[in-house]
């Protein structure tokens, strides 16, 4: 991918937390084991899975409202001229440079939470006909409901699984055509830019919040599973 702007003129920022690193990549190595799991009927470790997932997502949303700067939900929502702006932008072959997310990046990560939030509610109480798999609260409601939580919580999978694919073709669409490396960042963490786009950094929280945040999450999520689940 050749560079569109002089290196000299560019300079390293840091643009993503650990815990948004972190999160990203290991919600990714999960959501492949869930689907993994559940097409060859492995539902322990399905199950297994999707309770860690509900830790990690319960800790994104925490994440939201106390992480750093481009982390926020604030920092997601746009006025409708941006997203008209941003779009005319996309034909142009050169890096945005953003240190946050873009205001359709945005959306994107709206969506995927959304999907996230209702595939594991969905799953949390789920139940098969026999009765023999069945989501660690089934127990709670009656079977009727627990098995429309099993139809929609299969139903959401393939709209899931498209907001991701359509995700990972933005990120291919940014690298090869926008020359815009997106990916690189969030292994990193850091970023270059052009210097007058360096002035304004994002915020970013310490990486001991992240962790307060999620053994707090874990410590909680853990006893009602043991408790209730």
């Amino acid at each position: 991918m050749k560079s569109t702007a002089n290196e000299s003129n560019l300079v390293k920022v840091n643009v993503w937390d650990l815990f948004i690193r972190i999160f990203h990549w290991l919600l990714a190595v999960l959501i492949v084991v869930m689907l993994v799991s559940a097409n060859f009927g492995y539902f322990d470790i399905h199950i297994t899975t999707g309770k860690t997932i509900v830790i990690l997502v319960i800790a994104r949303l925490i994440w939201g409202i106390v992480g750093s700067s481009n982390a926020r939900f604030t920092a997601l929502v746009f006025k409708p001229s941006a997203y008209i702006n941003y779009i005319k932008t996309l034909p142009q072959r050169k890096p945005g440079y953003s240190l946050a997310h873009s205001p359709i990046g945005s959306l994107a990560v709206i969506a995927i939470l959304g999907f996230l939030v209702f595939q594991l509610t969905t799953g949390l109480f789920a139940a098969d006909v026999d009765g023999l798999v069945e989501g660690p609260f089934a127990y709670y409601i009656s079977y009727e409901l627990s098995r429309t939580a099993s139809d929609l919580h299969l139903q959401n999978v393939d709209w899931l699984i498209s907001i991701i694919v359509l995700h990972i073709a933005a990120n291919l669409f940014y690298y090869f055509y926008k020359r815009d490396n997106l990916i690189k960042p969030m292994f990193t963490g850091s970023r270059s830019v052009p210097k007058d786009k360096s002035q304004d950094p994002p915020r970013l929280a310490s990486p001991w919040r992240g962790l307060i945040v999620v053994a707090i999450v874990a410590a909680i999520m853990i006893w009602i599973y043991v408790q209730y689940g």
